[in-house]
């Protein structure tokens, strides 16, 4: 009888669980709003797309992301390809969209690269 009863119990308990985790993947509590006018970067098979994007210099943005791999990824600007001066660094998602803010950039050209796989990188452009 304590076998059946625990054997319930683990049958509820993940249960909820599917149930929880459907709806936090479908709409993140961390990822916020997503701005349908905001330049949008995909990962997809362990690559940026697109890899270069031009934005308006001297305006700040919002920078839509939109992880369709299961993997962990994030967008992070950097001043150049050493990624020694972070710019705006985004929260690390799997399979989630996200937006992050990204400062007004001075005209030129930016690196960006996902910080868990140092392979997926691109280029934004300022003009």
């Amino acid at each position: 009888m304590k076998r059946l009863f625990l054997s319930l119990g683990l049958v509820v308990l993940a249960a909820i669980t599917v149930a929880c985790s459907g709806a936090a993947a479908d709409n993140p509590a961390s990822a916020g709003p997503v701005d349908p006018n905001a330049p949008v970067i995909t990962a997809q098979n362990m690559a940026f797309s697109p890899a270069t994007l031009d934005v308006t210099a001297n305006k700040a943005f919002s920078l839509t992301f939109d992880n369709k791999d299961g993997a962990p990824h994030n967008v992070a600007i950097y001043t150049d390809s050493s990624a020694s001066q972070s710019i705006s660094v985004g929260e690390i998602v799997s399979g989630s969209k996200t937006t992050q803010q990204v400062p007004a950039l001075k005209p030129g050209t930016y690196f960006f690269r996902c910080d868990v796989h140092h392979d997926m990188t691109g280029t934004i452009t300022a003009k």
